[in-house]
């Protein structure tokens, strides 16, 4: 019945096609084709198919249908093998799938072809990894430079290809407000603008969905018809205790305690912010008798500063900016915008030994230690936390992670054509950058959006706040080795305990390894670079369209590049970013945050300004409401929450490159990664809290939401 009911939309669909550019004359072959759909929701399709070839002397087949009798071909996830006669061309250097999108499954993902003639060992591989829409031309899968292509026929289809993109993809307009002071980025207002194989794929976007939904329902259940402040801590508990959240993580019974709070600065949500205190800040007046009874090498501050074992976070971005108000009742949110002082102590552990809750010193802004009363040193630890949770998420997620590597990733989209070995490179890792980047100013941090209304800065704070990040953003920051080297972060002696540094370094290096085979395998001198006009156009346009689009300022990104040690540390920095620095951000969130105290993302009062006047019941006034508790947890869950078909690091894909050496390159790039997720393993045994954020098996290989 299937078969029929294809059969009749055929016929009709065949009346409706225009004219057939290919020939249809001449003897024939048998040529088996081999096409592999794929895994993701809703990327098969029960739409006609067809196919063409061109060779390399400029011959083409006939359209020529791709049909199994009784079979539903072009499943999700399935391989389909077919048999065609087609006139012989020679070898194929250009497939054609005529693809007629009609019918209730019309879009269909296909990951790759295969042509084969009968009677020949040669075999084409024609890698697809895109949403066929229409008709679309793939070329043989073979990469190369521009310059090194000799090809006529695949030269023409190259520069057709970019002209097609650079008309498709569109940078925002120079003169949208919204723009000003933000990294560039894709012109649209909603997924539908960009185009299709740019857009989250259908089931990410929905999975997102329905997590925040379902959250916010069967959370909102058990407080339904009750006072919205909270009675007592205990009370917190009921948010996290739902069978269909994930566990509460062991630590978070100890979030009180002094260690805690700086184990999680050290590997919690936002791992590169702390950095080595080389000399106090005079806007930090922190004496030694205030930190005397935390020092417990009997030496001053001063000399333990010089000693390398005082470290400082210091969140003066927020100084200045505006809170936002609960969307439920229109009250105020509260924050801050503190310094926080730590201190390695004798026994190696992290602690912090003094806060301030505003930049500037006085009297009504007391630098709290450890010394005062246990409910003012906890209150200024919520109220730290709470400016430092806000940081997290809108510098160290949605910035760092997110938005920077849009410039990058729109030029990488733009400027390399299929057939270039660093466009195979990058496109697993920045398919989704752009998509995910329109939700985020779309959904999250727009006027009204669900950080807007959840976070203390709120009400237009949150786009001041990534501008002056990004104003203080270098293009070395992608290199993880040197942001930490920068932060003083980086020894292993002066700073334990620092797993994201150890596992950080212990990938990073892994994939320079791995991008050094790459690029040296097709680049065979740095002669090949300087006259890969490609590669230069693309670095031409992060400059001119990303980074520099206002006022001419590169960020330190190199005007060319001229060898390939630049262009290794250039890949393997935007896939450290997207991968295993994005989920270092994120995995967490839901365990750093479900506990609303430990990490609230806003405060319902004031800051303190005078010590001696915190109690248990000002404490718990202070803490967010129950619904937006709520609304923090459910955005969490849904933020940190991978997609069912998601595809990780330790499952790297090695059928990028058809050149064999790259494959070899790929497969040992993915044994070792499996390998380092051994070792992380087997030291979190000996670990009380193991930090796992970054086991390959956790990391997804593209960036999305």
């Amino acid at each position: 019945m299937l078969e029929n009911f294809r059969s009749m939309r055929s016929n009709a669909m065949n009346h409706l096609l225009p004219p057939n550019p290919f020939k249809d004359e001449g003897p024939r072959i048998v040529y088996h084709v081999t096409v592999t759909t794929g895994a993701m929701k809703y990327a098969g399709t029960d739409s006609n198919v067809y196919i063409a070839m061109t060779g390399a002397s400029g011959e083409k087949t006939s359209l020529a249908k791709l049909d199994n009798s009784f079979h539903d071909d072009f499943e999700r996830g399935s391989v389909d093998k077919f048999k065609v006669k087609l006139e012989d061309i020679g070898k194929p250097v250009i497939l054609t799938i005529k693809h007629e999108e009609a019918g209730m499954f019309a879009d269909w993902f296909v990951t790759s072809a295969v042509v084969q003639k009968a009677g020949d060992n040669a075999v084409y591989k024609f890698p697809v990894n895109m949403w066929v829409t229409g008709t679309v031309d793939i070329a043989l899968g073979t990469a190369k430079l521009f310059h090194q292509e000799e090809n006529p026929i695949l030269l023409s289809h190259r520069r057709h290809e970019l002209e097609k993109k650079r008309q498709e993809i569109k940078w925002r307009s120079p003169e949208s407000e919204d723009a000003k002071g933000l990294p560039g980025y894709i012109f649209g207002d909603a997924l539908e603008d960009l185009p299709r194989n740019l857009r989250l794929e259908e089931g990410m976007l929905k999975e997102f969905e329905e997590t925040k939904k379902m959250g916010k329902n069967n959370i909102m259940e058990k407080f339904h018809g009750v006072m919205d402040k909270w009675d007592q801590f205990a009370d917190f508990k009921n948010v996290l205790m739902h069978p269909k959240l994930p566990k509460v993580p062991d630590f978070q019974q100890n979030w009180e305690r002094d260690e805690e709070f700086a184990r999680q600065l050290l590997n919690g949500c936002d791992p590169t912010l702390l950095k080595r205190c080389e000399e106090l800040p005079k806007k930090f007046p922190v004496t030694n008798k205030m930190a005397n009874s935390q020092l417990t090498r009997g030496v001053s501050l001063e000399q333990e500063i010089k000693n390398g074992n005082i470290y400082i976070i210091d969140l003066e971005m927020l100084d200045g900016m505006p809170c936002g108000r609960s969307p439920i009742n229109q009250t105020a949110y509260f924050s801050c915008a503190p310094i926080c002082l730590l201190y390695v102590n004798s026994k190696k552990n992290l602690v912090p030994i003094a806060i301030q809750l505003w930049q500037q010193p006085g009297a009504n802004n007391p630098i709290w230690t450890p010394s005062d009363s246990d409910c003012d040193w906890m209150i200024a630890k919520i109220y730290f936390r709470n400016a430092e949770a806000n940081v997290q998420l809108l510098i160290g997620k949605l910035f760092q992670t997110h938005l920077i590597l849009e410039p990058f990733a729109m030029a990488v989209h733009r400027c390399l054509s299929q057939s270039h070995p660093i466009l195979k490179l990058l496109l697993p890792h920045l398919r989704y950058a752009c998509a995910g980047n329109l939700v985020i100013r779309t959904c999250l941090i727009n006027s009204g959006g669900a950080m807007d209304k959840l976070m203390s800065y709120g009400g237009g704070a949150q786009k001041h706040i990534i501008r002056e990040s990004f104003r203080n953003f270098k293009y070395e920051d992608l290199n993880i080795r040197k942001l930490l080297a920068d932060n003083g972060t980086a020894d292993r002696t002066k700073l334990p305990g620092y797993y994201f540094r150890e596992d950080a370094f212990l990938l990073w290096d892994c994939l320079v390894k791995y991008v050094s085979k790459i690029v040296r395998f097709f680049y065979k001198s740095n002669e090949d670079l300087k006259r890969d006009e490609e590669i230069q156009n693309c670095i031409r346009e992060v400059q001119n369209d990303g980074l520099g689009w206002e006022n001419g300022n590169d960020k330190g990104l190199p005007k060319e590049i001229t060898n390939t040690e630049q262009l290794v540390e250039l890949v393997a920095g935007l896939i450290f970013t997207a991968t295993f620095r994005s989920a270092a951000v994120t995995n967490g969130l839901f365990d750093i945050c479900m506990n609303v105290p430990n990490s609230p993302l806003n405060m319902a009062l004031p800051p303190p300004t005078e010590k001696g006047k915190a109690s248990h019941d000002l404490i718990l006034q202070s803490l967010p409401s129950k619904a937006s508790s709520c609304m923090q947890v459910t955005l969490c869950h849904a933020l940190s929450k991978h997609a069912d078909e998601q595809v990780y690091m330790a499952d790297y894909p090695v059928d990028m490159f058809c050149e064999e050496p790259a494959q070899r390159a790929a497969v040992h790039f993915r044994d070792e990664l499996q390998r380092f997720s051994s070792i992380i393993r087997s030291r979190n045994e000996g670990s009380n809290i193991p930090y796992e954020y970054m086991l390959p098996e956790k990391v997804p290989i593209a960036i999305a939401i």
